[in-house]
């Protein structure tokens, strides 16, 4: 990967943000996730410096991430671009589609088989963690897949760090960047997006093509789309810390 530059507030980005594993640590469990009051201070400060071009796009519901970003509430996409808050504050879903009731009852039954499984419901997707047993990966795997085929083409399973997710086709990180960048104040800013995760791929390929830069968060476990590379969540916060450094009126 390349060398990442150094970007500063003249160069007016417009900041993309996954969340788990980018601004915060991946933990055991997704309710243990705790934000630090130094984050949120950055987040804000950097925020306001880039006139509001900054939004978190990440695979959580946005109901839970404002409760830990709390009293913060910034422009985001949540469930991997399925819910969308414009600058404003203006939220609307653009899926149509909820998961359907045999293969809800299917997955519901396959996290009750192991009380290590967390079953994480966002409606119109649901997602389901293994990070406390992971030597039931490929059972897993197998079993979501043999679910999501059964589907069709209008549902698909993403496979992410110790998580499987049976989402909906059609929408993603990608198509919610793409959404920001039509929007004041993210149109025609330079475009940033730094995650970690397979599904921050298609962010990332939509930042290519805007020919902006993309980040991948920690070592390469795959081929990544990515231009470049930040090792963990402290190196993320070093490189934002100085687009939230206070401006001095010249």
């Amino acid at each position: 990967m390349l060398k990442l530059p150094d970007i500063t507030i003249d160069d007016l980005p417009a900041l993309f943000l996954d969340f788990d594993g980018t601004l915060v640590d991946i933990v055991a469990r997704p309710d243990l996730t705790q934000v630090s009051s130094q984050l949120l201070t950055m987040l804000d400060h950097a925020h306001q410096n880039l006139d509001g071009a900054l939004a978190i796009v990440t695979g959580r519901p946005l109901a839970d991430l404002d409760k830990l970003l709390a009293p913060l509430t910034l422009p985001a996409a949540g469930i991997h671009g399925i819910q969308h808050r414009d600058r404003t504050g203006c939220m609307e879903s653009r899926c149509p589609m909820t998961i359907p009731d045999d293969a809800r009852t299917q997955i519901k039954s396959l996290a009750a088989s192991d009380s290590r499984l967390i079953l994480e419901d966002k409606v119109y997707s649901l997602g389901l963690h293994y990070r406390l047993a992971p030597e039931l990966e490929m059972t897993l795997q197998s079993e979501f897949d043999n679910i999501g085929a059964t589907l069709g083409p209008k549902f698909f399973v993403q496979h992410g760090k110790m998580v499987l997710e049976l989402r909906p086709t059609g929408i993603d990180k990608g198509s919610a960047v793409e959404r920001f960048m039509s929007e004041e104040p993210f149109a025609s800013r330079l475009a940033i997006f730094i995650g970690d995760d397979q599904t921050d791929e298609d962010a990332f390929a939509v930042i290519n093509h805007l020919q902006g830069y993309s980040i991948k968060v920690g070592e390469p476990e795959r081929e990544s789309a990515a231009q470049y590379r930040l090792n963990d969540v402290a190196a993320v916060h070093a490189w934002l810390q100085p687009l939230a450094q206070p401006q001095t009126d010249s």
